[in-house]
């Protein structure tokens, strides 16, 4: 803002203090320059620390492929049998629910839906049909929030404005209290209905919700519930230190079984198919995200909606490579819509994340 002034003896004519005025713009214009900096630099840390770990992995895979033959549905197998539940499961069981939390449910559920809904419109308006029908709708309504989303909220939250010049993070827990809530019902979701559309081949509901009923991810859900309901601890058993190497393994497994996908998947430019779904994912579900948080109101805080708004544009899920490996239905489409998401939400999240400052700030 240029800063005027009515008295002092340099005024003007009409009482305007020029040298005040220039000095407060050039003040304005250097306080720009050092917002800029930080943004920029805000999305160098994003793609070094979330994004090119990522890449590195899926290079590994694609490095293993063309050197060795590479059994790629053995990956995906033990990702979708083994890895996956154990980290649905490690994830659940950790989490202790507030009676709070338990409203951001409708909320990504009712995002969910509409974003599915919307996607399948779109996909009629497209005139695609079967596999390739299932595959647009995963991948415009489905977040990577168990992976780029749940670094992301660490990153963002023990960085200033919102970390102390001390060093602490005082709003770290509640942000991560609301990304995981998010990542849980993504990953029950994305690894069940997600599953099954992928699969569809144009089924009925029918066929599809017997589908999800035979995902393993489903029961390791239902069993942490059952498990931390009965007050069973497990950390201090042998299963411990089993759920713990399996959650790391996750990452690992997805995403080298990914640069196996890519490597066997003949690459193309991107088509109406690629520039739709990522304009889904990363710009009309945050816009969409926005108007339900406008519908509950002020049910949410400033942080747990902040980490919604976001969550919603993180992009495509990984998982759903995996899923169009195992079941053969496009799977090098679904894999470069992914990827091609992912690229481009290194640049439009940087913009999601200062959009929901604006638009949530934090009081005082």
């Amino acid at each position: 803002m240029i800063q005027v002034s009515f008295l002092g003896k340099d005024a003007g004519p009409a009482g305007l203090n020029l040298s005040g005025s220039a000095r407060a713009f050039r003040v304005h214009e250097s306080t720009l320059y050092i917002l800029e900096r930080k943004v920029i630099m805000i999305l160098l840390q994003i793609l070094w620390d979330d994004i090119l770990p990522l890449f590195a992995f899926i290079g590994a895979g694609v490095f293993l492929d063309s050197k060795f033959k590479i059994d790629i549905s053995t990956y995906s197998r033990l990702t979708i049998w083994v890895v996956l539940p154990c980290f649905i499961f490690y994830t659940m069981y950790r989490y202790h629910f507030e009676s709070d939390d338990l409203l951001m449910i409708p909320a990504v559920l009712i995002l969910l839906a509409v974003m599915y809904f919307l996607s399948m419109g779109m996909a009629h308006m497209f005139h695609l049909g079967g596999a390739e029908k299932g595959a647009f709708e995963a991948v415009s309504s489905f977040s990577n929030a168990g992976h780029i989303g749940a670094a992301l909220a660490v990153m963002i939250f023990t960085h200033p404005p919102f970390a102390t010049e001390a060093g602490s993070a005082p709003h770290l827990a509640e942000a991560m209290g609301t990304m995981v809530i998010i990542m849980i019902v993504m990953n029950i979701v994305v690894n069940t209905f997600g599953a099954a559309l992928i699969r569809s081949r144009g089924s009925t509901v029918k066929e599809v919700l017997s589908f999800m009923v035979k995902m393993p991810a489903l029961y390791a859900a239902i069993l942490a519930i059952l498990v931390r309901s009965a007050g069973i601890h497990l950390e201090h058993t042998f299963l411990w230190p089993v759920l713990t190497h399996f959650n790391g393994a996750f990452i690992v497994l997805v995403t080298v079984t990914i640069g196996l996908q890519l490597h066997r998947s003949k690459l193309r430019k991107p088509d109406r198919f690629i520039l739709a779904t990522s304009f889904n994912k990363l710009i009309l579900c945050p816009a969409i995200a926005w108007g339900v948080l406008t519908l509950f109101g002020g049910a949410f805080s400033p942080i747990a909606s902040q980490v919604f708004f976001i969550c919603a544009a993180v992009p495509s899920s990984m998982a759903l490579i995996i899923y169009g490996v195992e079941y053969g239905e496009d799977a090098g489409l679904v894999t470069q819509s992914v990827l091609f998401s992912t690229v481009a939400g290194a640049l439009t999240l940087t913009c999601m994340i200062y959009l929901a400052r604006v638009l949530f700030p934090l009081a005082g």
